[in-house]
């Protein structure tokens, strides 16, 4: 699925037709690098291990000289580790989790500074970024060398019944990606863009941890119980009490993107499509000779 959104977006970068020289649509695709923040990683300048990657690939269309909306598909990698956090507390509970997101958004884009221009080969125009979107997760741990999902484990107790434990969060959710860029012209159809975009959650299990330890025999019960029981707890000293912290759930969890895109536009051209010297002479008129003939 992945590599044929990305296939068919390249399909389209060649075969836009040239003839419509007037369109406000563009095409674009990047690459850069992802971070996290929340219960797994403790750090502001997130530690050089966390750093995952993203592509993104879409189409832009211009609403005037300072705005446009975009349609955006990110596939972003991202993951956390207590082994690397800064708080003695993490780095007991000596957790992990790495999460592929899919994340499609629409967002708004307004250019600060200086208007937009496909003749002129600005330096850099700055712009902001708004948007909403919604994203695909799914957490996985790393046990004996094997991806296992987390989700389904019910880690805090989701899937313990009439316990006052949270219900099972979805693997849908809605983001809202907010950031700023910088654009330079390099011709009247290419430009080349930086991005920082954070993408925010209304959700706190990115990382599949947000509450508090569940009970352990009544979570041995439920119908992944003992892999949920290994995989919720690594204290070296055995499994908490029931309602023990296990995270922060005042915080939901947000993961950032930066780096490079390329845009292609379609130059703005000739609507007739004639060359401008060609119009200049059939506009003028034949002036009359001073001449027997034309008396």
């Amino acid at each position: 699925m992945k590599k044929t959104i990305f296939l068919l977006l390249l399909y389209s970068l060649f075969t836009i037709n040239l003839s419509f020289s007037q369109s406000r649509l563009g095409i674009f695709a990047g690459y850069g690098t992802t971070w996290y923040y929340g219960d797994l990683n403790d750090r502001l300048l997130t530690s050089k291990e966390l750093f995952g990657h993203y592509w993104n690939a879409g189409f832009i269309y211009r609403l005037n000289n300072r705005s446009s909306l975009s349609l955006n598909y990110n596939n972003a990698y991202i993951e956390g580790a207590d082994s690397l956090a800064i708080h003695a507390f993490n780095r007991k509970r000596d957790l992990h989790f790495q999460s592929d997101i899919e994340d499609i958004a629409i967002r708004y884009e307004y250019q600060l500074f200086k208007k937009f221009s496909v003749r002129k080969k600005q330096l850099l125009t700055p712009y902001i970024i708004l948007g909403i979107g919604a994203l695909h997760h799914n957490p996985v741990a790393i046990l004996n060398e094997k991806e296992v999902e987390l989700q389904p484990l019910g880690t805090e107790g989701q899937f313990i019944e009439g316990g006052q434990y949270p219900r099972p969060y979805k693997l849908y959710q809605l983001s809202v990606p907010t950031g700023i860029g910088i654009e330079t012209r390099l011709s009247n159809a290419f430009s080349l863009r930086f991005e920082i975009i954070n993408h925010w959650t209304f959700f706190d299990y990115l990382d599949d941890i947000s509450t508090v330890y569940a009970d352990s025999t009544r979570l041995s019960k439920t119908p992944n119980g003992e892999l949920a029981i290994e995989l919720a707890n690594n204290f070296e000293k055995g499994y908490p009490t029931d309602g023990a912290g296990r995270g922060n759930k005042n915080n939901n969890d947000t993961y950032m993107t930066a780096g490079f895109t390329i845009v292609y536009r379609v130059a703005n051209g000739n609507k007739s499509g004639m060359n401008s010297n060609v119009r200049k002479k059939k506009g003028k008129k034949k002036k009359k000779n001073n001449c027997d003939a034309y008396d």
